[in-house]
């Protein structure tokens, strides 16, 4: 799969980090009064990736992928990821995601900070400046 990135969303807050990548820029504003489904297209292709932190002792952090697709969406365990300055892959047991990106260097030097936290150094990270 792959995916020409226009926009790029990255937080870290009390609960979780999310990263998403998408082809269509967020009009959230924009979706008060539309349909489900005109939502969903003004939504576009898009890779979420996010990790929930445990709320107590209990539990552990989740780490999940989710794609525009459902196929392709669940908890991350056995993957890879690599960062590029004009690219993004996620490498998972049967399928690559590969995500075409143009970051500015804030947002770069962003995603090189969160992908060591979302992914909780569980799986390999490639770098490549």
């Amino acid at each position: 799969m792959k995916l020409n990135c226009v926009e790029i969303s990255i937080s870290d807050e009390e609960f979780g980090c999310q990263i998403t990548f998408s082809e269509k820029k967020d009009l959230r504003e924009e979706t008060i009064g539309m349909s489900v489904k005109d939502i969903e297209e003004s939504i576009g292709r898009y890779l979420l990736l996010q990790r929930t932190y445990p709320e107590d002792e209990f539990e552990s952090d989740y780490i999940y992928f989710e794609t525009h697709n459902e196929e392709y969406a669940g908890e991350l365990i056995e993957y890879e990821m690599a960062l590029s300055r004009n690219n993004f892959m996620l490498k998972l047991q049967n399928e690559k995601i590969e995500v075409e990106i143009n970051p500015t260097d804030r947002e770069y030097s962003k995603l090189k900070e969160i992908l060591p936290i979302l992914t909780n150094n569980s799986g390999k990270i490639n770098v490549n400046e």
